[in-house]
C-alpha cells in the first residue's frame, strides 16, 4: 500500500495556504499604505514600512531554509514542525525590524514621506492656481 499520494497532496495544499497567505500579506500591505497616506499619519507609514520590511525578511529566510540540504533524518518532519519553523522565522524577522533591521524600513518611510510630501505641495499649488482660474473667469463675465 503506497501513501505516497497523500503526502505529495498535503504538501500541495501546505504550498497553497502559504502563497495565499503570502498575497494576503501583500493586499494588507497596500492597504495600510494607502490609508495611511489618507490620514497623513506618519506613525501608520512607518508601521507599515515596518511590516514590509519583515515581512521581506521573512522570505528570505525561508528562501535560505528550503535551499539547505536536508540530510535524511530517523525522523521525518511532521507538519506542525514546519508550521513552528515558520512560525519562528516570522517572529524572529519581526523582533529584528523592531531592533534596526535592515535599514529598508527607514529608506522607504524617508522615500515615501519626501514624495508624499512633493506631491502634495504640487496638488495645493495646484488647486490654488485653478481657483486663480475659476476667479479670472468670473470677473470677465
Amino acid at each position: 500500500m503506497e501513501i505516497s499520494g497523500v503526502s505529495s497532496l498535503l504538501d500541495l495544499q501546505k504550498q497553497v495556504a502559504t502563497e495565499s497567505a503570502d498575497t494576503a500579506g501583500t493586499k494588507d500591505f497596500e492597504a495600510i499604505l494607502s490609508e495611511a497616506m489618507a490620514k497623513k499619519d506618519d506613525t501608520e507609514l512607518k508601521e507599515a514600512c515596518d511590516e514590509l520590511e519583515s515581512y521581506m525578511l521573512s522570505m528570505m529566510f525561508k528562501q535560505m531554509k528550503s535551499s539547505m540540504l536536508s540530510g535524511d533524518s530517523l525522523i521525518a518532519k511532521g507538519d506542525y514542525e514546519s508550521m513552528f519553523e515558520d512560525t519562528y522565522i516570522n517572529n524572529l524577522c519581526d523582533e529584528m525590524v523592531k531592533a534596526g533591521g535592515i535599514g529598508l524600513s527607514d529608506a522607504m518611510y524617508k522615500q515615501m514621506t519626501n514624495t508624499y510630501a512633493t506631491q502634495m505641495q504640487i496638488s495645493d499649488e495646484n488647486k490654488a492656481a485653478m481657483a486663480n482660474e475659476a476667479i479670472k473667469t468670473e470677473e470677465e463675465v
